[in-house]
């Protein structure tokens, strides 16, 4: 039926810190800022875009919380990627990644919301 996504929603309560969350830390690039309420992102890839729509409330959830999660991979390992959202100020969930597979470990992080994203990197 599906093959595979394209757009990921995340549901903000401020745009403006999202925005700037979005960009600055994770590195995705405005493609289409519609308002103060809707603004699309881009992966520098181009393999995925972010649909960021703001006025939500968020709700409380943690790492054993029923959730529609997403990986985002990265170029460096998991590792690698932790050190760097960590030094970002990111609430990073985990102390160290969780090797999945033989050569592909995960761990999750926080927005500014609290949306739990996951990463998926190499060991």
């Amino acid at each position: 039926m599906f093959e595979s996504a394209s757009t990921l929603a995340v549901y903000v309560t401020d745009m403006a810190r999202a925005k700037k969350f979005y960009t600055e830390v994770l590195k995705l690039e405005i493609s289409a800022d519609l308002g103060p309420e809707l603004c699309f992102l881009k992966a520098k890839s181009g393999e995925f875009t972010v649909y960021l729509r703001a006025g939500h409330k968020p709700h409380t959830a943690d790492s054993k919380t029923s959730r529609l999660g997403f990986f985002l991979r990265s170029k460096e390992s998991a590792a690698e990627t932790l050190v760097q959202l960590k030094a970002a100020g990111v609430k990073v969930l985990q102390d160290e990644p969780e090797q999945v597979a033989d050569d592909t470990a995960c761990f999750q992080f926080e927005d500014p919301d609290g949306n739990i994203i996951d990463v998926a990197g190499s060991l």
